[in-house]
């Protein structure tokens, strides 16, 4: 099934990084799980889809997976009648930081009712859970339906013994006024203009080899959005200062964009950007609050 919320990203496939070769053993979702949930039944076909045919069955989303790693997926279906389906897609993201990237990044609230963190919402559960990102769709939804998707979620989450941690980078950000369901990582430059369009070039050099992270604020002065991006090497970070500061800022490190504040600083092997401010006294203490 296609996910709604993924389907407007667009990003080329191309530029796309391979993730890492993924070595530990798979769980065995389809030869452990419970034959039926309620009055669904699990259906006997499981259909597997690789790099290049996840085109095959997410036809405009799939570059937002295969940007963050994706590596092979697994689905099959629960049914009481044609009418009456409950879907399930398993993603191996090959990471962690892949899965928890791709779940960031459609989420809409923030809870811990299954794996390590998950979003419910129209019938529609996602989770994520080591380098696995879940979805499980029962719609039409009714309030039997709804717990028959918890117990199966739960019942796939239980199938992976292993827990993933988040990047480093999300515990950079500053905690007052932060809203916790706006937090994305992101390895690809596109990704940058999730809330405000920065640019569709890439003066940072956001890539798989960059940590990035962008994140909405809420302070009584307004709201504003931070991104942090940390480098391996400092002179990456230096670069990407001067690319940035010269093609989107005008050559000055405090500039007016669409009618709303932006700045950048460098710490380090790190670039801190304050965007979408009401003023640049809020862009001014924002960058002073990350060392």
């Amino acid at each position: 099934m296609i996910l709604p919320f993924f389907a407007a990203v667009g990003l080329w496939c191309a530029s796309a990084q391979s993730g890492a070769a993924v070595t530990e053993a798979q769980p065995d979702f389809a030869g452990k799980l419970p034959p039926q949930i309620g009055r669904w039944k699990r259906s006997i076909e499981t259909t597997r889809y690789d790099r290049t045919t996840l085109f095959n069955y997410i036809d405009g989303g799939a570059e937002l997976y295969l940007a963050f790693g994706f590596q092979e997926a697994i689905t099959f279906d629960y049914a009481a009648d044609k009418d009456d389906e409950i879907k399930v897609d398993i993603f191996d993201m090959g990471s962690a930081r892949g899965a928890f990237g791709v779940f960031a990044h459609g989420r809409e609230s923030v809870a811990a009712e299954v794996g390590q963190a998950s979003d419910y919402g129209g019938g529609l559960l996602t989770f994520w859970k080591h380098r696995w990102f879940v979805s499980v769709l029962g719609y039409p939804e009714t309030e039997t339906k709804r717990k028959a998707v918890y117990e199966l979620a739960r019942a796939i989450a239980t199938l992976i013994p292993e827990s993933g941690g988040l990047p480093a980078i999300i515990g950079a950000l500053p905690k007052p006024g932060l809203v916790e369901v706006s937090v994305r990582p992101f390895y690809h430059h596109l990704l940058q203009n999730d809330y405000v369009t920065i640019t569709h070039d890439n003066p940072l050099g956001i890539g798989q080899q960059t940590e990035a992270v962008l994140a909405r604020y809420a302070r009584q002065d307004g709201r504003h959005v931070l991104m942090l991006v940390d480098y391996s090497a400092e002179s990456d970070a230096k670069a990407a200062q001067k690319n940035f500061t010269k093609k989107v800022l005008g050559g000055v490190s405090l500039a007016k964009l669409n009618g709303r504040w932006a700045g950048l600083k460098k710490t380090g092997n790190r670039i801190v950007i304050v965007f979408d401010a009401p003023s640049a006294r809020t862009v001014t203490q924002t960058l002073a609050e990350i060392p």
